[in-house]
């Protein structure tokens, strides 16, 4: 069986503990079960992106989309095709009926009748619903590459904090052995003499909340693997790789913004949705048009016996023009129905538009204020390690008390803390401002 260096480092920790307590110390590790003890793989952020957009359940339900919108295009090329049909019949009679010599009704009859109708002009309409087939399945692609980025956006997301809750779970060991360390000088200080009975309680108890903070971060680092996993769909243990941070971008935010309303697929949709509302208004005015119509028919008869005036077989062709008079209003409804669609999608178009400048400037926001801070972090986080080791000096010696080494080793673990996650953060701000201007499926194949 692996382990996780995690793991390694934690029991390393315990084993050099030199306390009564140990032995307890020592159960707690055996009953906290260590994340990454055996692990299936390797899985980098990259790898995880790939098998997310191409196996997610949405990427699936929106190629089926895909697969939905190009068969309305075949069925509305269907209408605008020549329809050929056959029939055939057998009708047996009761008896014979005849006048004088003359035989009317024979025993038995059979007809075939073929028919051929072909749709010479309807205005425009059937055109107009072909057209707004084909605006449907670039609508339907563009969904469905909005829905793959949506997935990335989540499958990146979910790594970043499967990283940050990893890291996490490191800050909380280290504390654990800074704990465990000032609870071994405590209890040498107080064979001695040095320091009152309290001196070690109190660093049992630190040692106690290390611990416990420390099994809340291992259920977290288990839960957001948990969810990475699902995202990607696959299961067991899996080890992640840190990959190469992005950097912030550089152009300025109106310019990221006029590139967003180029390249965002939801605005690309807005705008088909458009288009296809304009050409539900022109069908709907082919029907206010005169329709003409080609038919052709042949019919084979045969009787037995056989009738008088039999024709053993008829051919005829037909020009079918129509127009409807009168039909309760429908037309009109129909048409101020289909405008009705037409505005709703410009102002859906308007409404895009505000939001997409919105997202944009929110997500750069919130970038470069991400990066103005990791600065600062770093340079609490060097003063409190330098702090920290000061006073845990001084401790040794007696010259600071235990409450000093606690709340300087308190501020470590913050400053450590502010900025770890505040890097990872960064990372997803960067994300989410790629996905706001459109750009985030980039650089992954369709």
């Amino acid at each position: 069986m692996k382990r996780t260096r995690n793991t390694c480092l934690f029991h390393r920790l315990l084993y050099t503990a030199c306390l009564p307590s140990g032995i307890a110390i020592m159960l707690f590790v055996l009953l906290v079960p260590v994340p990454g003890s055996v692990f299936a793989g390797t899985v980098t952020i990259e790898e995880a992106s790939r098998l997310s957009i191409t196996g997610h359940e949405d990427v699936r339900i929106a190629r089926q989309g895909v697969v939905a919108a190009e068969s309305s295009v075949s069925k509305a090329t269907s209408y605008m095709l020549p329809s050929l049909k056959a029939e055939g019949t057998f009708t047996r009679f009761s008896e014979q009926k005849s006048v004088g010599s003359t035989l009317l009704q024979p025993d038995d009859s059979a007809n075939v009748t073929v028919s051929l109708s072909q749709s010479l002009f309807s205005g425009g309409s059937r055109w107009s619903a072909r057209r707004g087939a084909k605006f449907g399945v670039m609508k339907s692609r563009h969904s469905l590459d909005a829905t793959r980025e949506t997935v990335l956006l989540a499958t990146k997301r979910a790594y970043f904090n499967a990283l940050k809750a990893t890291r996490d779970l490191e800050l909380k060991q280290a504390a654990v052995k800074r704990a465990i360390e000032r609870k071994r000088v405590a209890t040498a200080r107080f064979s001695v003499g040095e320091v009152v009975k309290s001196a070690v309680l109190r660093a049992e108890a630190e040692v106690a909340g290390a611990e416990a903070e420390f099994i809340k971060a291992n259920t977290a680092l288990i839960d957001s693997k948990n969810r990475l996993k699902r995202i990607i769909g696959i299961s067991g243990e899996i080890e992640l790789v840190e990959p190469e941070f992005d950097t912030i971008l550089k152009e300025d935010v109106e310019e990221l913004i006029k590139l967003a309303l180029k390249r965002r697929l939801d605005y690309k949709a807005n705008l088909l949705d458009r288009k296809i509302a304009s050409e539900g208004v022109r069908e709907v005015r082919g029907a206010f048009m005169p329709s003409l119509a080609l038919q052709g028919l042949y019919t084979w008869n045969d009787k037995n016996p056989q009738t008088a005036f039999l024709l053993d077989e008829t051919v005829s062709a037909s020009v079918v023009l129509s127009y409807p008079l009168f039909e309760g209003g429908l037309r009109r409804a129909e048409l101020k129905e289909a405008k009705s669609r037409v505005h709703v999608a410009e102002l859906e178009l308007i409404a895009a538009t505000h939001d997409i400048e919105l997202e944009v400037r929110e997500a750069y926001n919130r970038m470069e204020a991400a990066s103005a801070v990791i600065e600062s972090y770093r340079r609490q986080l060097s003063f409190a390690e330098e702090d920290y080791k000061m006073v845990f000096e001084q401790f040794k010696f007696g010259l600071a008390t235990t409450v000093d080494v606690i709340d300087s080793d308190t501020e470590l673990l913050d400053a450590e803390r502010a900025l770890m996650n505040s890097t990872y953060d960064m990372q997803v701000d960067i994300l989410e401002l790629k996905y706001a201007v459109g750009t985030l499926l980039d650089n992954y194949s369709k």
